[in-house]
């Protein structure tokens, strides 16, 4: 076998390992997932001061999608506070009557997203009752979303997830991370008196499940329940549930909405403002139609718009939520909305199918040369070549902007490393010199 035939066979063996590995980085999520981290890591080095997320760019996988990061904008919002003093003008705690006002007076206002930290739940029956809840329906429906909480707990004996909770729940398979870490739930502690709607958004206030934990998501079987404040992020953002997407440990991601920093169970780490934009009110300041120029007067006097959101919290001396104030609860919504968030695209293309072939024939090549060395000098050679690999990938993206999989040329030199140890054997060997090769002959002596 002549030495080039040893050499082009190496080639193409090489050559078509390499190109069964680039197609695998397409579709085997394995290895996909680890180009995405080698891509991700290559470029935050590349740009040291600049934040960024990747998008999935599904149906193209020659694309990858880069969004930078901007600070988002601080929104103002309107604060009702719900304390002992609204038994002057209405009940204490609120009837339905009182939401029907509260919520009417809002809405005029101006607002189109009404945020309920207390849960609405009340006992009767009879037609008067259901009449007082008729009208608390017709008044949350005027809204474009509403979020409303209930209390979970986990009690040895569950239930399955109600309807309305399914509807507003991010799904497990929109979280990246160890799911079983997350802080479990299985039973409402007492249901909800308004009718669910396709506008009326639930969240969690309360969960007794493990006291010490403050987490934005709760696990019931395969969804995540939100948070009251991650619930008035997700309205503030227009995100649906299905387009959350978290990674314990690192964020949750609200659609192109903001980033919230969490740990490994989804509680916050991130800082709260001091000072948020709100305009704060009394529930008795806030509920007849005779009011309404009181409330424009009291927000013209804070910011020139209209706020989209009010938040109604429970100012009470007994309120049992985990937030300690009801200041504190509009800092932690306030927060979130000036956390960074996705805008605009950089499209980074790879390179083409068969700039890619030409570039993994090239090593394929290379690693054929290679196979006449010396033992000692080939196998060196090789390592070198393949620590090579990188720094060429990298100079070709920063000089073109293209990319392509690392893994299909480590691939080819390392088969062309595997394949020579056995070919080498079927190359020529050099012979050494014999001295005596080209000595006369000595005669023979005759001997008597």
């Amino acid at each position: 076998m002549t030495p080039w035939l040893v050499r082009l066979i190496l080639a193409l063996l090489a050559l078509e390992a390499g190109v069964c590995v680039a197609f695998l980085a397409d579709d085997w999520k394995p290895l996909r997932e680890k180009e995405d981290a080698l891509f991700e890591r290559l470029l935050t080095r590349s740009r040291e001061s600049e934040e960024f997320v990747i998008d999935a760019s599904e149906p193209a996988p020659r694309v990858r999608l880069v969004r930078p990061l901007v600070e988002g904008t601080a929104q103002p919002y309107l604060h009702v506070k719900i304390d002992e003093q609204a038994a002057e003008d209405l009940h204490y705690p609120l009837e339905p009557e009182d939401w029907w006002g509260l919520l009417n007076h809002m809405h005029d206002v101006g607002c189109r997203v009404a945020a309920i930290e207390e849960p609405l739940t009340w006992e009767g029956e009879g037609i008067a009752h259901l009449g007082r809840l008729a009208s608390l329906n017709t008044a949350l429906s005027r809204f474009e979303t509403v979020i409303l909480t209930v209390d979970l707990h986990r009690p040895s004996k569950g239930q399955p997830i109600p309807t309305y909770l399914q509807a507003c729940a991010i799904p497990l398979s929109n979280v990246t991370g160890e799911t079983g870490r997350l802080v479990r739930v299985n039973r409402v502690l007492l249901p909800p008196s308004a009718t669910p709607a396709s506008n009326v958004q639930f969240s969690f206030r309360l969960q007794e499940s493990i006291e010490e934990a403050r987490p934005e998501i709760l696990r019931w079987d395969d969804y995540l329940i939100p948070s009251f404040p991650l619930a008035v992020a997700m309205a503030q953002a227009n995100v649906s549930p299905d387009q959350v997407h978290i990674q314990l440990g690192h964020h949750i991601r609200l659609g192109n909405g903001p980033l919230i920093p969490i740990n490994e169970i989804g509680e916050l780490q991130i800082e709260l403002i001091e000072d948020p934009a709100h305009i704060e009110l009394l529930a008795i300041e806030a509920y007849s139609p005779s009011q309404i120029g009181n409330t424009h007067e009291a927000i013209k006097e804070k910011t020139n718009t209209i706020p989209r959101c009010v938040l109604f919290t429970d100012a009470s001396r007994d309120n049992p939520s985990p937030w300690r104030k009801s200041l504190h609860l509009q800092k932690i919504v306030s927060s979130l909305d000036v956390l960074p968030r996705p805008e605009g695209v950089e499209t980074h293309h790879r390179l083409g199918v068969m700039e890619e072939v030409a570039l993994l024939g090239i090593i394929a090549v290379i690693a054929a040369l290679l196979l006449g060395l010396p033992g000692f000098f080939r196998h060196l050679s090789y390592f070198a070549l393949l620590v090579a690999l990188p720094v060429l990938l990298v100079a070709l993206y920063l000089g073109s902007q293209k990319w392509t999989p690392f893994a299909p040329a480590v691939a080819t030199v390392l088969t062309g490393w595997i394949l020579a140890t056995r070919m080498a054997r079927y190359l020529p060997g050099r012979e050494p010199r014999d001295p005596n090769r080209n000595a006369e002959p000595v005669p023979a002596t005759a001997t008597d």
